[in-house]
């Protein structure tokens, strides 16, 4: 049986990353006995970053598809973020970003 996640489709190029709403949908429609992270193909921590801030699903995709630590990812994204975040309404991702990447134990 293939994995029909929405990862594995994500990073198979087969759904795109804002598609991941239907993925959850259908998880709360199903009878399923696998936690949403589970069903979802991610790890919990992919999950709590997701759910902290769905806007990251970008970088956690590509984070899995390089092979390259979460945190990792989430710092360099952030480091891009900084430079760029003019506008006042980024400053509040910013900060989830940063409250994210300080609650994960070092590894």
């Amino acid at each position: 049986m293939s994995d029909s996640s929405f990862m594995t489709l994500a990073l198979n190029g087969l759904v795109l990353s804002d598609e991941i709403e239907d993925f959850v949908q259908a998880w709360h429609e199903s009878d399923s006995k696998e936690e949403i992270f589970e069903f979802l193909g991610m790890t919990f921590e992919e999950y709590s970053l997701w759910a902290s801030d769905p806007d990251t699903i970008d970088v956690i995709l590509s984070a899995r598809h390089a092979g390259r630590p979460l945190k990792e990812a989430v710092n360099d994204n952030l480091r891009v973020q900084e430079r760029i975040a003019a506008r006042a309404d980024e400053a509040g991702k910013l900060g989830i970003l940063r409250k994210w990447i300080a609650a994960q134990p070092d590894r």
